[in-house]
């Protein structure tokens, strides 16, 4: 869309949402007439409209406005790459939400790309090394999470932060919402910047494994800048199958399950404490003692558990709120760090209340009332009446 113009560029965009004039006007509140009147170029736009327009639309205002993007807006502009209908959009638009933020707060304040640590880099030199990409998907998604374990000193402990993990070690920004259930996770990945989603409209098991599996396919170089994940455990596709066989053993190695079991049982209460100790969801616990690498569970034995209700087995076990594993907790989460330099470059003047509200996805004055409570607040105006 380069050379076009404003107008143009929006009527482009608006026919690839399969947007109508009426549609975009009543969006806008506006005629069809005054849309068409835009997009041939004979009613200017202020800055705000511009804004609205492109929140309508679902892309960056940079696209609308036929701005060179790199980085960020780039890759948030192909996240947005959808029709208008489609029901990923709620997903989609809280990751470029972020990644516009990302952009913001790079020219405003200097914010530095995530790097992968020593230790990410040595699990990405051993997983080339060892050909995993080229092994079968389970054995591979296997392996490679004995690799991290290994590099980043997990041992067989369950990893009590994995987002905290992702960030620190693999350059991963990682972003919990409740963004309903059509998308279970969503992976943006570009050249200096990724951006996972986890879906909180699922329970607090099923969005850690989402953020492992997620991982993998980071780890591996998927090719893929935009990935989204509806059912994580209904896959065909041997890339899938890995990136599973990777966020189980990542999740719930072997040796720390028959650590934790102790040689006991297999009961309710066995059940609950391993659900307690590794965060895990109770269905994908009980495919995983049943793996042959684990061996703790016969497949009679784990189809017999599986017919079960989750919520039932942990009330057995001991568990008083077993309700909390099995729902979903519809929790947020934003990357610390971008949150971190948002009220840095707030407090400075270097960015305004728009990014801090983008970055949160909350009512412009709402926050406003927030962040004074929190004497959180930009450079006082100079008086220019106060000597008089």
């Amino acid at each position: 869309m380069a050379g076009k113009t404003v107008g143009a560029r929006i009527a482009e965009l608006r026919a690839a949402r399969g947007l109508t004039g009426t549609e975009l006007g009543e969006a806008l509140g506006l005629t069809k007439s005054q849309v068409s009147k835009i997009e041939n170029g004979t009613r200017k736009l202020d800055v705000g409209e511009l804004a609205v327009i492109a929140d309508v639309l679902q892309v960056t205002l940079a696209e609308v406005l036929g701005m060179h993007r790199k980085g960020p807006l780039a890759l948030a502009a192909r996240v947005m790459s959808v029709p208008a209908s489609d029901e990923t959009l709620a997903a989609r638009r809280r990751v470029r939400q972020v990644l516009e933020t990302e952009a913001a707060l790079a020219d405003a304040t200097g914010l530095r790309p995530l790097t992968r640590s020593a230790a990410a880099e040595k699990v990405a030199e051993r997983a080339l090394s060892e050909a995993l990409a080229d092994k079968s998907p389970t054995v591979a998604g296997s392996r490679l999470a004995e690799i991290v374990r290994e590099e980043l000193g997990l041992g067989s402990s369950s990893i009590a932060d994995l987002p905290a993990l992702c960030e620190r070690h693999f350059a991963l920004n990682m972003l919990a919402w409740p963004t309903g259930t059509a998308v279970s996770g969503l992976c943006a990945q570009g050249t200096d910047i990724a951006v996972v989603l986890m879906s909180s409209s699922y329970s607090r098991g099923h969005q850690r494994f989402t953020g492992a599996h997620e991982l993998g396919h980071h780890i591996l170089h998927d090719p893929r800048e935009v990935i989204v994940e509806s059912d994580l455990f209904v896959v065909n596709s041997p890339v899938e199958r890995r990136a599973n066989a990777f966020a189980a053993a990542l999740l719930m190695p072997p040796q720390g399950l028959r650590e934790v079991a102790g040689g006991r049982k297999i009961d309710e209460a066995v059940l609950t404490e391993l659900v307690h100790e590794f965060d895990v969801s109770y269905t994908a616990l009980i495919h995983r003692l049943a793996d042959p690498v684990a061996g703790l569970l016969s497949k009679d034995e784990r189809d017999a558990w599986l017919a079960r209700s989750a919520t039932a087995v942990l009330r057995v076990g001991g568990d008083l709120d077993p309700q909390r594993w099995t729902t979903a907790d519809e929790g947020t989460r934003i990357p610390p760090r971008l949150w971190a330099a948002a009220q840095l470059g707030y407090r400075r003047g270097q960015v305004g209340l728009g990014v801090l509200s983008s970055l949160l996805d909350e009512d412009a004055d709402e926050l406003y009332l927030r962040l004074v409570e929190a004497e959180i607040l930009p450079p006082a105006v100079p008086d220019d009446l106060a000597d008089l």
